[in-house]
């Protein structure tokens, strides 16, 4: 199969997850259904100037992980939302973090991201980190709480509102009781 197939492929799987998968109305009422799992930890190198990310040091904050690459359609979508919530996000207490799971070498991602102007870091993963964390498909986001467990996965596209009333919510569910 020859890479402009395969990435054929990869765009219409990305398709069908957005088209199936992407966009849920219950994204904050499933919040506490269910118990919380650690999120695996990882030391991974940025993008930008290879230095280390790692998902230990971001505890006492809301940690976004986008799981992503560069074939995906659909993820092509969600990474401008990101994008803007980075932008004008409190960097005290969110963290989000690109984990890209392409096979090209770091400096094609990099290329890539570059050309599209994305700010928020990304770092260089693999898919054996996206299969810990249970990805099924791309994108996947993942919602890690304050006290770095899991608190929400979501495989497809969500909107800027989706993704900002879930962190919200995971905020309040964290702060301490007055």
């Amino acid at each position: 199969m020859s890479l402009r197939s395969a990435a054929g492929w990869g765009r219409t799987i990305g398709l069908a997850l957005l088209l199936g998968l992407g966009g849920c109305s219950d994204a904050v009422d499933d919040l506490a259904a269910s118990p919380r799992e650690e999120a695996p930890a990882f030391e991974l190198p940025l993008l930008r100037d290879g230095s280390p990310v790692k998902l230990e040091d971001q505890r006492g904050k809301v940690v976004i992980l986008d799981f992503w690459a560069t074939w995906c359609a659909p993820c092509e979508i969600q990474m401008p939302v990101l994008d803007a919530i980075w932008k004008t996000a409190d960097h005290d207490d969110l963290m989000i973090i690109g984990i890209s799971v392409d096979q090209d070498p770091a400096d094609e991602v990099a290329a890539w991201v570059a050309e599209r102007g994305f700010s928020y870091p990304i770092a260089m993963g693999d898919p054996d980190l996206a299969m810990r964390y249970g990805v099924v498909g791309y994108p996947t986001l993942m919602l890690i709480d304050p006290q770095g467990q899991i608190a929400k996965r979501h495989t497809g596209v969500w909107s800027r509102p989706e993704i900002e009333d879930v962190v919200e919510a995971i905020r309040r569910q964290a702060a301490p009781e007055n």
